[in-house]
Parts: C-alpha cells; structure tokens; sequence
C-alpha cells in the first residue's frame, strides 16, 4: 500500500468516525426520553462505545502524524 491509498483510507475512516460519532450522540439526546430502566443500560452502553470511537480518532491521527514526518 502506498502513501497516497493510506491517507484516502484513513480520511475515509475519519469520516466514518465522524458519522458514527454524531449518530451517537443524537442517540444520547434521545435517551431523555426513555424510561429510567432503558436509560441506566443505554446510556452506559452507547457511553463505552462513544469512549472507543474517540480512542480509534486518536489512533488514526495519531497515524497522521507519522506519515506526515516520512
């Protein structure tokens, strides 16, 4: 794989982050309006799903800055 392949695919995932980021927290906003039993289980679980997305958007800028230094 070349540079210019792994930049597209890391934008691409990027902005498949960035989607799944923005839909999670639309979900979030959305518990409110759940009963508080739905909520305690949903809200924990979309917030440990939340926590990983931004850990993999680290990970992917943090490969970023790797190909920018080569």
């Amino acid at each position: 794989m070349d540079a210019a392949e792994l930049k597209s695919r890391i934008a691409a995932a990027k902005q498949r982050l960035l989607t799944a980021e923005n839909e999670m927290e639309a979900a979030l906003h959305e518990i409110g309006h759940a009963p508080r039993a739905d909520k305690t289980i949903i809200s924990k679980a979309l917030s440990t799903a939340f926590t990983e997305l931004k850990a993999a958007r680290q990970d992917l800028i943090d490969l970023e800055q790797v190909i920018a230094n080569d």
